[in-house]
C-alpha cells in the first residue's frame, strides 16, 4: 500500500517519473481485493494520505497543519474510488471488470474537480504531460481521457494478475491504447503554422509584498527593459507574469510609461498588476499604445485571495497579433476557463502566474505540468509567463518550444500563430468525464436502490433524510428568491434564510425530547471549552498560513453594528445552524448509524448549506463542523456549541475580509 502511494508521488514533479503511473495502482487494487467495502474505503484513504501527502508536500509552506488538512480532504477521494470498486467487483465481476474499474477511478477524479471546492491537481493523467503521443487524446476527451488510459492499463494488469481472464482485458485495452496512440502519432505529424513571434517575460521578482517607491520604480523599469529586449528579438506580443507591476497600471505615470514602451517598440503588451490591491488584472496594450482590453481574474484561490474581487466573466484580450484567452495562476488548472475563452474567440492562450510563494521547485513544476493539457485540449499555442519560473511557450500539440527554469531572469521568444479551429473537446467540453460519472452511477445504481429500499423502512433513516433535505431546500429556495447570491457575503445572522431555518427546525423538533436534541443543563462547561479550543486551533492554523503568505488579516472592528451587532448576528446564526446540524440531524444520524456517521453527515451538510457564501465558508463549515461534531458526540450541548460556532463565524469574517 505504501509502495503504491509512493509510486504515485514519483510519477509527478518532482522527480516526474510519469511511466510509474502506468503500474502504481496495481498494489492498491490487490490490497483492497476481497475486503468488504468499508475496509476498502479506509485502505483507499490510507493510500491517499501517502500519495497526496507526498504530492501536496509543497503546501507545508503554509504550515504542516494546513498540509495535513489538505491531504486529509484529498485522501477521501481514493477512499471513495476503492469503496465503489469493491461494490463493482462484487456485482459486476465479469470479463469487463477492468473497464469498470477504470471508469470508476476516472469518474472520481472528474467529480473531485467540480464545484466550488474543485481541485483538479494531481490527476492521474497529468503525470503524462511529457508523453506527447499519449496526451493528444485530450483534444477529444480532455485530461480525464488520459487519466482513463492510465487507469485502464493499471486495471488490466491487476485483472491479469488476479484472475484467469486474459483475452478480453488484453484485447480490449490493447485496442483502446493502440487507437489513442495512433491518434496521437497522427496529430503530431500534422504541421503547425507559425506567423509571428511572441515573448514571455520572467523578471524573477519575489512573491507579493509591499515595496517602497524606489524598489517599485526599479521593478517597473526592469519590466520596461525586458519588454524592450523582447521586441529587439522580433516579438510583436509580450506577456508579463501575474501581478508583475508593483504599481497600479491604471495610475497615470505607469499607464503613460507602458503606452510609450508599446509605441516605441511597436509591440502589443499584456501588462499585469494587483490593481488597487483588489483585482488581479491583465491589461492589453496595442502597438499604438492604446489600452484595448482588461481581464480580471475570475476564479480566486480560496482564503489566499478572499479579500480580492473576482472578475465577472472569462474574457478575451483582443490584440492585433492574436486574441488572447487569459488564465491567471490558479485558473489554469481548470480546463473550463480556457475552453470558454476559446469558444469566445480566443486564438492564442496565455497563462500568467506567480508561483514565488512556494518553497522549492515542486509546486511550480506541478503547476507548469498542466499547461500542455490546456494547449492540446483547445488546439492553441500557449504562452506561460511566470514571475520566477517556470515560463514556457507551448505549441498546440503540447510540445514545449522554449522554457526558462526557476530562478532565472530573462525572456522567452518563439514563433506562434493565431488559430481558429475548434477541437472536439472545445466543442463538447467534459462529455467524457460526465460519461464516466454516469456509467459509474449506472454500475452502482442497483446496489444504491437496494440500499435505499432497505433503509427506507428504518424510521431513523427516513427522519434523517427529511430533517436534512427540507431545511437545506428551504435555505436554497429563500436565497434564490431573495437573490442573495449576488449580494456581498457577510456573517450569518438574523437573515431571511436563517429565520426560515429556525422556523423549519423548530417545527421538525416538535415532540422530540430536548435532551435528545442537545438542549440540557449538564456539560455546558466542557462543551464550551473544547468547542472554543477547536475554533482556536483552526485560528492558529489559519494565522500560520496567512503569515507565510505575507498577508495577516487586520483585526479591525466590524462595520454596521460594530462588535455588538456582529456578535449578536453570529450568535443567532450559530444557534440556528447548531440546532439543526448538531441537534436534530446529529441525533437522527446517531440513531441510524452511530456517532461517527453523525459527525461526518452533519459536517458535510453544513458545508453544503454554506455553499452560497463561497468556497472559504464551505471549507470552514466542513472542518469546524467536524470539530464541533466530535464535541457533540461527548456532550449533547447545542447552546455551548452555538457560542463556539459564533466565535468561528467572527473569525472567518476577519480571515476572508468580510468587514
Amino acid at each position: 500500500m505504501v509502495v503504491s502511494g509512493l509510486g504515485f508521488v514519483l510519477a509527478f514533479p518532482l522527480p516526474d517519473l510519469g511511466f510509474v503511473a502506468w503500474v502504481t495502482l496495481i498494489p492498491l487494487l490487490i490490497a483492497t481485493r476481497h475486503h468488504p467495502p468499508r475496509a476498502a474505503f479506509w485502505l483507499g484513504c490510507l493510500w491517499g494520505i501517502v500519495a497526496y501527502g507526498g504530492v501536496f508536500w509543497w503546501s507545508t509552506t503554509f504550515g504542516v497543519a494546513a498540509w495535513a488538512l489538505l491531504t486529509a480532504l484529498g485522501a477521501v477521494f481514493p477512499g471513495l474510488a476503492m469503496l465503489a470498486t469493491a461494490w463493482v467487483e462484487r456485482d459486476h465481476d465479469g470479463p469487463w471488470i477492468f473497464l469498470w474499474i477504470a471508469l470508476v477511478w476516472t469518474a472520481v477524479e472528474f467529480l473531485r474537480s467540480q464545484g466550488p471546492l474543485g481541485f483538479p491537481w494531481a490527476l492521474l493523467g497529468a503525470s503524462q504531460h511529457q508523453a506527447a503521443s499519449v496526451i493528444q487524446i485530450a483534444s477529444l476527451t480532455g485530461v480525464y481521457g488520459v487519466s482513463f488510459l492510465v487507469a485502464l492499463t493499471n486495471a488490466t494488469l491487476y485483472v491479469i494478475l488476479t484472475r484467469r481472464a486474459v483475452v478480453v482485458p488484453v484485447c480490449g485495452t490493447g485496442i483502446v491504447l493502440a487507437g489513442a496512440l495512433l491518434w496521437g502519432v497522427g496529430e503530431l505529424r500534422h504541421p503547425v503554422p507559425a506567423t509571428f513571434v511572441a515573448a514571455a517575460v520572467q523578471p524573477n521578482f519575489p512573491g507579493r509584498g509591499e515595496q517602497g517607491p524606489e524598489a517599485a520604480a526599479r521593478a517597473l523599469a526592469d519590466l520596461g527593459r525586458l519588454t524592450h529586449e523582447a521586441a529587439g528579438r522580433g516579438a510583436t506580443l509580450v506577456v508579463w507574469p501575474e501581478t508583475a507591476s508593483p504599481v497600479d497600471i491604471g495610475s497615470p505615470p505607469v499607464l503613460a510609461a507602458i503606452r510609450s514602451w508599446a509605441r516605441a517598440d511597436r509591440v502589443s503588451v499584456i501588462a499585469t498588476s494587483l490593481e488597487g490591491g483588489r483585482t488581479n488584472s491583465a491589461f492589453a496594450f496595442a502597438p499604438s499604445g492604446l489600452l484595448v482590453g482588461r481581464y480580471d481574474k475570475v476564479r480566486l484561490v480560496p482564503f489566499a485571495e478572499a479579500g480580492e474581487e473576482p472578475g465577472r466573466a472569462p474574457g478575451v484580450l483582443r490584440t492585433p497579433p492574436a486574441q488572447l484567452g487569459v488564465a491567471i495562476c490558479f485558473e489554469s488548472v481548470f480546463p473550463g476557463i480556457a475552453r470558454r475563452a476559446v469558444r469566445d474567440g480566443a486564438t492564442l492562450l496565455a497563462v500568467l502566474t506567480n508561483d514565488a510563494w512556494f518553497d522549492g521547485r515542486t509546486a511550480p513544476a506541478q503547476h507548469a505540468a498542466l499547461a500542455p493539457f490546456r494547449a492540446v485540449e483547445e488546439g492553441r499555442y500557449l504562452i506561460r509567463a511566470a514571475s520566477q519560473g517556470i515560463s514556457a511557450i507551448i505549441d498546440p500539440r503540447g510540445r514545449t518550444l522554449v522554457e526558462l527554469p526557476l530562478g532565472r531572469r530573462g525572456i522567452l521568444t518563439a514563433p506562434v500563430a493565431p488559430l481558429r479551429g475548434l477541437t472536439v473537446y472545445a466543442r463538447i467540453g467534459d462529455a467524457f468525464g460526465w460519461m464516466a460519472a454516469l456509467a459509474s452511477a449506472g454500475l452502482l445504481l442497483p446496489r444504491a436502490l437496494a440500499f435505499v429500499a432497505e433503509e427506507t423502512g428504518t424510521p431513523a433513516f427516513s427522519r434523517l433524510v427529511a430533517h436534512s433535505a427540507l431545511p437545506l431546500a428551504v435555505i436554497g429556495a429563500v436565497i434564490w428568491i431573495e437573490g442573495l447570491r449576488a449580494a456581498a457575503p457577510g456573517p450569518p445572522g438574523l437573515s431571511v434564510p436563517l429565520v426560515a431555518l429556525l422556523c423549519v427546525t423548530g417545527l421538525q423538533s416538535l415532540g422530540r425530547p430536548a435532551r435528545d436534541l442537545g438542549f440540557q443543563a449538564g456539560g455546558v462547561g466542557p462543551a464550551l471549552v473544547f468547542g472554543l479550543a477547536g475554533v482556536g486551533g483552526l485560528a492558529l492554523i489559519a494565522r500560520q498560513a496567512f503569515a507565510s503568505h505575507g498577508a495577516l488579516p487586520a483585526l479591525g472592528p466590524p462595520g454596521g453594528g460594530g462588535w455588538g451587532g456582529a456578535a449578536a448576528q453570529a450568535l443567532a446564526g450559530g444557534l440556528a445552524l447548531e440546532w439543526w446540524l448538531r441537534g436534530l440531524v446529529f441525533a437522527d444520524a446517531a440513531a441510524w448509524r452511530g456517532w461517527r456517521v453523525a459527525v461526518v453527515w452533519s459536517a458535510l451538510l453544513g458545508a453544503a448549506a454554506a455553499s452560497w457564501r463561497g468556497a472559504e465558508a464551505m471549507v470552514w463549515a466542513l472542518y469546524l463542523g467536524a470539530l464541533l461534531g466530535l464535541v457533540r458526540a461527548r456532550w449533547a450541548q447545542v447552546p455551548a456549541l452555538a457560542v463556539a460556532h459564533a466565535a468561528g463565524t467572527l473569525l472567518l469574517g476577519f480571515l476572508i475580509s468580510l468587514w
